[in-house]
C-alpha cells in the first residue's frame, strides 16, 4: 500500500500565506528519472508573487520508493495530499503544471477530481499515442530492466536536448545526466512502466477537466510532439495549446525565460 504522501519530499518557495502573495500557488511535478530540481531555472521567478510549491514522486529524488506495484492513481493521491495541503495553508486552490509523466499525472488529476484544480498546464505530455510510439517507450524500459539506467541515460540526453544545445551547456547536460543515472532503478522503473501505458481512462476522462488548461511542448521534441499537445486542447473543454519553436523535451532547462513567459502568461492572466 502506497503511504500517506506526508512522506513525499516537499520544497516550498516564495510567500506561504495569503497575504503577500499576489498570485495563486502553483504545484510543479517532475518527468519520469528527474526530480525537483528540474525546475529549478524558473522557480525564483515564479516565486516573487507566489508561493511555489515542487515535490519528489514517488521512488524518484528524495521521496521513498514503497513497496510494491505502482498505478496511476497512486500518483494521482499523491498529487492529490500536495494540492490538499497548499489548499489548507493558504485557502486557495492551487495551479497545477506537469511535464512529461508530470503531465500525465496532472491531467489524470484533474481528471478524477476536477475541483482540485484551478488552471493545468501540461508540458510536453504523451496523449493518444500510436502503437508505434508505444513501442519505442517499450524498448526504452526493456533496455531499463536488462541494462539498468546509465545507457537509458545516455538516449535521453540525445532525446531530450539537440546537439547543439548540449554543446553550449554542458553543465545542465552533466547535472540532467547524473539525475538520470543516480535515480531508484526500482522507483524508475515502476514509474516508467506507467509512463508507457499511459493513463487507462484517457482520452475520454480528459471531457471531465473543468479546469482552464494549456498544453504546450517543444516544435521538435521527438516523444511529446505538437499533435498531441493539440489533441488535449481538443479533448478538454476549455483547452488550447501552444509550440514552442526550436525546443524539445524539458523546456525549463532548455529555455528557462521562454518557460517562465509561457507560464506566467496562462497562470497569471489566463492567456496564453
Amino acid at each position: 500500500m502506497i503511504p500517506d504522501a506526508t512522506t513525499s519530499h516537499v520544497r516550498m518557495d516564495g510567500p506561504t500565506g495569503a497575504e503577500g502573495a499576489a498570485q495563486t500557488p502553483v504545484v510543479l511535478v517532475h518527468g519520469v528519472g528527474l526530480d525537483l530540481s528540474m525546475w529549478d531555472l524558473i522557480v525564483d521567478d515564479l516565486a516573487v508573487d507566489r508561493l511555489v510549491v515542487r515535490y519528489d514522486l514517488w521512488g524518484h529524488g528524495a521521496t521513498p520508493d514503497p513497496p510494491g506495484d505502482r498505478t496511476i492513481n497512486d500518483l494521482v493521491a499523491q498529487c492529490l495530499s500536495v494540492l490538499a495541503d497548499i489548499e489548507e495553508t493558504t485557502r486557495t486552490t492551487p495551479d497545477l503544471v506537469g511535464l512529461s509523466l508530470g503531465a500525465l499525472v496532472a491531467l489524470a488529476t484533474a481528471a478524477r477530481q476536477p475541483g482540485a484544480v484551478r488552471r493545468l498546464v501540461a508540458m510536453n505530455a504523451v496523449f493518444e499515442r500510436s502503437e508505434a510510439d508505444k513501442r519505442g517507450s517499450r524498448e526504452r524500459l526493456a533496455l531499463t530492466e536488462t541494462d539498468g539506467l546509465e545507457p537509458v541515460a545516455a538516449l535521453a540526453v540525445d532525446r531530450w536536448f539537440a546537439p547543439a544545445w548540449q554543446a553550449a551547456h554542458p553543465a545542465r547536460v552533466a547535472a540532467v545526466r547524473t539525475r538520470l543515472t543516480t535515480t531508484d532503478l526500482d522507483g524508475y522503473l515502476k514509474a516508467y512502466r506507467l509512463f508507457v501505458d499511459g493513463d487507462p481512462t484517457m482520452p475520454a476522462a480528459a471531457a471531465r477537466i473543468t479546469a482552464p488548461t494549456l498544453a504546450v511542448t517543444g516544435e521538435l521534441d521527438v516523444g511529446s510532439v505538437p499533435a498531441m499537445s493539440h489533441a488535449i486542447a481538443s479533448a478538454i473543454p476549455d483547452a488550447r495549446s501552444r509550440v514552442l519553436s526550436g525546443l524539445r523535451h524539458l523546456p525549463p532547462i532548455e529555455a528557462p525565460d521562454a518557460t517562465i513567459t509561457v507560464l506566467r502568461d496562462f497562470l497569471d492572466s489566463g492567456a496564453a
